[in-house]
């Protein structure tokens, strides 16, 4: 069984690429709050996940692009519960761990952390060279806003702007060359090694 931060090591390489992924305000265009029942959305009109899918085709291009969950989900509700929220099991597949370990930080001092600060504590703990973001919140990215892929609240992933900045973060951070030397190749492999 995963349990979150603890498993970072063994799976995570430095070498990877990492999406340090929040939930709300990314996936779903709300915020969500602990009920006695569980996880609600702010906005009782809004759908958990509605944009999962549009993540993945994001990613497919990356197969080898790990997830970290930097939400807020797993100090909620735990780092199973938050891996087995996400809808889709080729992004279940992907998550390696979480920001948050509960052995390391008190929640009090979790919680009054920027998620930015989460992320790049997490990045230099495990001295990750390709990582984004996607992320509603600016605060603690500041100096490393390239890596940032930023949702507005109330929109998600379902903001075309941000699907296309998201799509060019992703070619730039962990490259379309070798998509681009493949199909070069097989171009000058159809065409006799003419183009």
């Amino acid at each position: 069984m995963r349990s979150g931060i603890a498993d970072a090591p063994q799976k995570l390489s430095s070498n990877a690429g990492v999406l340090y992924l929040d939930f709300d305000n990314c996936l779903h265009s709300s915020d969500a709050y602990v009920t006695a029942v569980g996880i609600a959305p702010s906005d009782p009109s809004a759908s958990f996940f509605e944009f999962a899918a549009v993540l993945e085709n994001l990613l497919a291009p990356y197969p080898e692009l790990q997830i970290v969950l930097s939400t807020s989900w797993v100090e909620a509700i735990g780092f199973e519960a938050a891996l087995n929220s996400l809808p889709l099991a080729s992004l279940r597949a992907r998550v390696i761990g979480s920001t948050f370990n509960p052995e390391e930080a008190s929640v009090a001092a979790w919680r009054s952390t920027p998620r930015g600060q989460q992320v790049r504590r997490h990045v230099k703990r495990y001295g990750i060279k390709k990582w984004l973001a996607l992320d509603d919140m600016r605060e603690g990215f500041e100096g490393v806003e390239g890596h940032l892929v930023h949702c507005q609240p109330g929109v998600g992933l379902g903001d075309k702007e941000v699907q296309k900045l998201f799509a060019e973060r992703l070619a730039a951070m962990f490259g379309t060359a070798g998509l681009l030397s493949e199909s070069r190749t097989s171009a000058a492999s159809a065409d006799g090694g003419r183009t």
